[in-house]
């Protein structure tokens, strides 16, 4: 269920300055993360409820924050030039974002009942006195 360096590299078009050795470190650690909060996703893939290629993308897309943004910087500045990162971005650590976490839990938790109302089904049709 591992992402790999390649997929990683691909949600980087800039580069990074991480080593393959270090990206693929940073990947173990990712699974090892998921893992702990999902311990059921290898079940889930097995079973097909959860697609393997959903895990893998949501694994390169936390390496790859870091990747981009290793000692992460929120801010840089140069003269009269600067840039700010989105604090979910530059954080430099592991971290699933809520979309992420959303792709790996659709279809598991709470359930929708639709109510039944016996007076409504069982009211004769056309009576307005059944009320």
């Amino acid at each position: 269920m591992t992402a790999t360096v390649a997929q990683v590299k691909a949600l980087c078009p800039q580069g990074t300055p991480l080593t393959d050795d270090q990206i693929a470190d940073l990947i173990e650690q990712a699974e090892t993360y998921l893992l702990a909060l999902y311990p059921d996703i290898p079940a889930r893939i097995t079973a097909g409820t959860l697609a393997q290629t959903t895990v893998d993308f949501v694994e390169a897309s936390m390496v790859a924050r870091i990747a981009r943004n290793p000692e992460g910087l929120r801010m840089e500045m140069d003269g009269d030039y600067q840039y700010q990162l989105a604090a979910a971005a530059a954080s430099g650590y592991l971290t699933l974002l809520p979309a992420e976490e959303t792709m790996l839990t659709r279809g598991q938790g709470a359930f929708t009942i639709t109510p039944y109302n016996a007076r409504v089904a069982t009211a004769p049709a056309c009576d307005p006195g059944w009320w």
